[in-house]
């Protein structure tokens, strides 16, 4: 199978979130696979992407092209060829909904199943072009996010952006809430609350800030996170196990059964003081922390990125 992926270079160098660029990494060990896009050396930005896919391929279309923002690429939408969207978060739904009809994308890859079903019925009684969406689950770089052996000199640890406003309102209302819990905690127990490093890095392609977050996580008895507003099963969900770390969480809105068996479970039902008992009953208890960050360590052997390219080209096929 030949599959063009078009994404902006710029966004390529230097988007912190790296995920989408890992997946599509891994997707290339499986196709043939070609990069390229606005400002790649392979692409002419005065010519539309029907020129510039002829010239790639010689008159030919490939059997798929994957985009990264395709209404910020020339002439996308009448290019002819099979089209695909990936999307890690699609709560904007007024600008979703833009950006799949005005791409004529079809082929929508939503990697929260919570949205892929509400998307499911947006789109029900759409018949203007074919669109097909389907669910291929988050995945983490494991050469990335692994377990570096490293003392646990943090016993817990904020892991992600926090304080954040969307259409949702308050993006992350858990994550935000533990904020102020740990801070109660910091008297008898070593916290860490791990800054963002920003969004766009002129660097972030090196995957340096990935590294030195996988080793402050592996570092960390206990990482805390949550499912944000949308309540979707983020990366950080299988970022963090993969680091031989026991993660607390709210139970996102899929897989969890799965998640139960090793998330130490933390939502907003719970007072300040139970959430502070549990998160202590796990830190004084190494054997029962432990049992968790190795089932843990299981469940994410199942999500590396060579299992996402494997997921995204079996549903590329049926497609």
């Amino acid at each position: 199978m030949k599959i063009l992926y078009l994404c902006n270079k710029d966004y390529y160098l230097k988007k912190m979130s790296r995920v989408r660029f890992h997946g599509m990494r891994a997707v290339g060990q499986l196709c043939d696979l070609t990069w390229s896009g606005p400002n790649w050396e392979n692409w002419d930005n005065d010519k539309t992407a029907t020129e510039n896919v002829a010239q790639l391929y010689e008159g030919k279309a490939p059997d798929l092209v994957v985009a990264y923002k395709p209404l910020e690429i020339k002439g996308y939408a009448e290019l002819d060829a099979l089209k695909c969207i990936r999307y890690n978060e699609m709560y904007d739904v007024p600008w979703t909904m833009k950006e799949i009809m005005q791409s004529k994308s079809n082929i929508i890859v939503c990697h929260h199943k919570n949205d892929m079903e509400q998307y499911q019925k947006l789109l029900k009684n759409f018949k203007l072009f074919p669109i097909h969406l389907v669910n291929v689950p988050h995945c983490a770089e494991k050469i990335v996010f692994r377990d570096y052996e490293l003392p646990k000199t943090h016993d817990l640890l904020m892991a992600g952006a926090a304080n954040g406003f969307t259409l949702l309102g308050r993006h992350y209302p858990l994550r935000d809430r533990m904020l102020e819990i740990v801070q109660k905690m910091s008297n008898k127990y070593k916290v860490c609350i791990h800054p963002h490093p920003g969004y766009d890095l002129s660097d972030a392609h090196t995957d340096k800030y990935l590294i030195e977050f996988a080793k402050i996580i592996n570092s960390s008895k206990i990482a805390i996170t949550c499912s944000g507003a949308p309540n979707s099963r983020f990366g950080k969900y299988v970022e963090i196990p993969m680091c031989a770390t026991a993660i607390a969480a709210d139970l996102p809105g899929e897989e969890q059964k799965e998640f139960s068996n090793f998330l130490i479970d933390i939502n907003m039902s719970m007072t300040d003081e139970e959430i502070i008992k549990k998160l202590e009953f796990y830190l004084e208890n190494d054997e029962e922390r432990n049992k968790l960050v190795k089932k843990g360590l299981e469940y994410a052997k199942n999500y590396t990125q060579e299992d996402y390219a494997e997921r995204f080209m079996n549903v590329m096929r049926r497609n």
